[in-house]
This record gives C-alpha cells, structure tokens and sequence, in this order.
C-alpha cells in the first residue's frame, strides 16, 4: 500500500466516523421512542429544526448554546408528537409525517427570514476538534479514532451508554415492558403513558442533535434540505440494527462508509456523473434493509 493509498483511506475513514454522527444519534432517539411502543416518522423534519436551532444559537452565544438549542427544540417536537399521540390518541403514523413536514417547511420559512434570499451564509464555527495526546500519533488508526470531532466523540458515548442503560439497567427493561407488553407493565405498576412520554421527548432531543450534528459538527451552516433524507436512513438503521444499539451503530457506518467514499472518490473519478456517488449510501442501505427485514424481533405493541 502506497503512502497516497494510507492517506485515502485514513480520509475516507475518518470522514465515515464524523458523517456517522448524525445517523446514529437520530437511530437512538428513534430506537429508543420505538422501544417504548411508539413510532416517530418525523425524525427528517425535526433533524432539520434542530440543525437550524443550532446553527441560530450558535451564531448568538456559540457552540455550547448550539448544542442546547438544537436538543431543546428537538424535544419540543418529541413532546408535540407525544401529545398529540398519547393525550390526544391522535394516528401516530399521520402525526409523525405532519411533523416531518411542518419540521422542514416552518424552519425553511424562519431561515428566509433570518437569511434572506442572496445574503451571503452566515458561518458559525464547528464543534472542536480534540487530538487524543500520544494515541493520535499510533500510525493509520490515531488520525481516524483521535482526532475528531466533537460530535463524533459525543457519538462513542452514546453509544457507550446507549448500551449500557437500554441493556443493564432497570430503565432498559421498563421500556422493553412498555414496549413489548404494555398491559402487563400497567399490572405491575409501570405508568405507560408517562414512559411514552419521557421517551418521545428524549428521542426528540438526540434527534435535534443529529441535526446539530450535521451543521455544527461537519458543515458551519444552514442550508435548505440538508439533511438530504438522513432522518428515513436513520429509521432504516433501526430496522437494520433489530432494535440494538451496537447494530444501529454498525448500520449508521454503513451508511456513512459509502457516502464518504463517494465524496472522496468523486475528486479522483470526475469521468463518473456525481449522481452516482449520491445515490451509492442510498442503494447500500436499501439493500441491507431488504437483506434483514425480515426479522420480526421488533417491540410487540409497534
């Protein structure tokens, strides 16, 4: 291996870690709303508020009031959709979509306002890149684990405890209960509707910091149709992962190998139409969701 093919794949490697970030934050939240026998559909419109929530607070008082912003606004949604749902017994399925809708259409209005159209973008910085002393120096593999992001730092903790709570703790098997089996956790004493609750508005909340994920982690700013249909990846990811946190995980790279790939190669390949490269994490999730969809290991009472 050549030292331009070490330098390649560290880039491509290293950008599948970052671009993975906002998948898999969005794959949590929805895993862990489904866990609890709900369904959120609206996971692309609300990526889509807190990545402009982030980008909007960032610019007033930095990365920090980004992040908050972002998670606050996604919580917001999570709660509507729970009201509207557990409250009100409105469809599940018609409110997520109407979310998903009015999530992109009223943030596309609200950034016409603050950046009208032919203003020059207003950047905001990024989340800052740590470099791990003496580990980010191992050769290859230090520039792609230790030095990133933020955001993807914040990734391998999610799913640190993503696996630990959801696995190894009484809260993981309450949510299992309520999912799989929700009259015999009312039996036991388990208050549903206040799980529902909790979980909808958590899972709102890492929703809104994938999409933080995504302008302050990896972009610096806001653009209409950002996340490019990130939030229906993510529900995939779900499906791909069997309701697991480390299979959601492997899912999200999946996904985040081949756009990264595409992205690198389209500067080494111009001779192949760019619609190629785009569509290429698209096809590969597609095709890996065929290939296990079949597993009917999903909460019961979904």
């Amino acid at each position: 291996m050549t030292w331009t093919d070490i330098v390649f794949w560290q880039i491509v490697l290293g950008g599948m870690l970052r671009l993975a970030a906002p998948i898999f934050l969005a794959a949590l939240g929805e895993m862990i709303t489904e866990r609890a026998g709900t369904l959120n559909l609206g996971i692309d419109g609300i990526m889509t508020a807190g990545a402009f929530a982030a980008v909007v607070f960032a610019h007033m008082a930095g990365w920090q009031a980004g992040l908050l912003g972002a998670a606050a606004v996604g919580a917001c949604y999570g709660a509507l959709l729970a009201v509207s749902v557990i409250r009100l017994g409105a469809n599940q399925i018609v409110i997520g979509i109407a979310i998903s809708l009015i999530g992109a259409g009223l943030t596309s209005y609200l950034f016409q306002l603050w950046q009208p159209s032919g203003q020059m973008a207003i950047f905001v910085p990024l989340t800052p890149t740590w470099k791990v002393p003496f580990l980010s120096d191992i050769p290859f593999v230090g520039p792609i684990l230790f030095r990133q992001n933020l955001m993807t730092y914040a990734t391998f903790v999610a799913l640190v405890v993503g696996i630990f709570v959801l696995a190894k703790t009484r809260i993981g098997i309450v949510l299992k209960a309520v999912g799989d089996d929700p009259a015999g956790a009312e039996m036991r004493g388990v208050d549903t509707a206040l799980v529902r609750y909790v979980a909808l508005t958590l899972g709102g909340a890492l929703m809104g910091l994938a999409g933080a994920a995504i302008t302050l982690g990896v972009l610096g700013a806001f653009n209409d149709g950002l996340t490019n249909g990130r939030g229906y990846v993510a529900l995939a990811v779900v499906i791909i992962g069997r309701w697991s946190v480390p299979g959601a995980f492997a899912g999200a790279l999946l996904f985040s190998f081949f756009e990264s790939l595409g992205l690198r190669a389209q500067s080494g390949m111009s001779f192949v139409p760019t619609e190629l490269f785009s569509i290429l994490p698209y096809a590969m999730t597609l095709l890996a969701l065929a290939l296990t969809a079949r597993a009917k290991i999903a909460p019961r009472s979904l």
